[in-house]
């Protein structure tokens, strides 16, 4: 993948009404698409992606293409991508994710670049939904990037600087669209609640053409003392069974061991602007221990074929 010198505008320096306006028309205007035909398997391309770190394709930003990344995503459920993000922007990032989740958290009358939410939020996700979704992410130490247009289209224009969008729709085989809900900046609370082991097909829907893009902001995982991610690393082809778990869409820790035996969980460490791409069939959850020192930042970002969008997770338009 092409990687030229990424472009961002700081949120501070845009001009809020635009911002609103634009990502506005991004959720209002936003139309299903025809069924797209679903891309061929296909090899990898000559010198992408065989090293494996804990289990999972390990390449570097330059080095990922379409073809590798779903040959990767088809044999083990996940491929990670070193330095996708240039260690000049991660302190702004991590900024930015700080000033929204403190804006969410006591928004008041207050509008400004880091908390003025679209009035067609409220249109998409009626009768107390949206509420409800602000209190889940204010309890977690989250939120999600539609409550802040200027941030959202910050990331946006980044995102295409890095070649992100021309990857994602030669990889889904169709144009790429969002989501209000599943677009979230993340800044981990400490002491870490033991999370489901989950799918996230298993409330989005499993005939869905998906690609998610989390990007931690701290060197997380493995023992560095800050929580990355549990993974299974393998493909899976259905959603696991909940049976046993303490949701409908998630999946019990034995389970999880049991089902598999020659695959166990493994934590892969990240560093800053790294990312983890997988589908929504891979099988993870936030790292569970009862020793981490410090929080993770990070922004994760679900992208879909238009054709196949899961309606209730609010599409966005690219």
């Amino acid at each position: 993948m092409h990687t030229p010198q990424p472009e961002f505008v700081a949120p501070i320096r845009r001009i809020r009404a635009q911002d609103a306006e634009r990502l506005s028309a991004r959720i209002s205007h936003w139309q299903e698409a025809p069924p797209a035909p679903r891309p061929p398997a296909t090899a990898p391309e000559e010198g992408h992606g065989a090293a494996l770190c804990n289990g999972l394709p390990e390449v570097s930003a330059a080095a990922l293409s379409a073809a590798g990344l779903r040959h990767g995503i088809q044999t083990h459920g996940a491929v990670i991508v070193r330095d996708l993000v240039p260690a000049s922007l991660h302190p702004a990032l991590r900024d930015l994710i700080d000033r929204v989740i403190a804006a969410c958290a006591s928004p008041g009358d207050r509008h400004d670049c880091y908390f003025d939410p679209p009035d067609i939020l409220r249109q998409k996700m009626p009768g107390g939904e949206l509420g409800r979704s602000r209190a889940f992410h204010r309890d977690s130490g989250s939120a999600m990037c539609a409550e802040a247009p200027c941030v959202a289209e910050s990331l946006l224009e980044l995102y295409g600087s890095l070649g992100l969008r021309t990857l994602f729709t030669d990889y889904l085989g169709e144009a790429p669209c969002l989501s209000v809900k599943k677009w979230v900046l993340r800044k981990t609370r400490l002491p870490v609640h033991q999370a489901g082991w989950h799918q996230d097909g298993a409330f989005m829907g499993e005939y869905i053409n998906s690609i998610n893009l989390w990007i931690p902001l701290t060197r997380c995982g493995g023992e560095t003392g800050a929580p990355g991610m549990d993974v299974v690393p393998a493909r899976l082809q259905r959603i696991v069974s909940a049976d046993g778990a303490l949701f409908d869409w998630s999946v019990s820790s034995e389970s999880v061991s049991s089902y598999f035996p020659r695959t166990p969980p493994v934590a892969p460490v990240f560093n800053p602007g790294d990312a983890l791409l997988f589908d929504h069939l891979f099988l993870h959850r936030t790292q569970y221990r009862t020793d981490f020192q410090r929080p993770r930042y990070a922004i994760e970002t679900w992208f879909f074929g238009e054709s196949a969008a899961p309606l209730n997770q609010v599409p966005i338009r690219w």
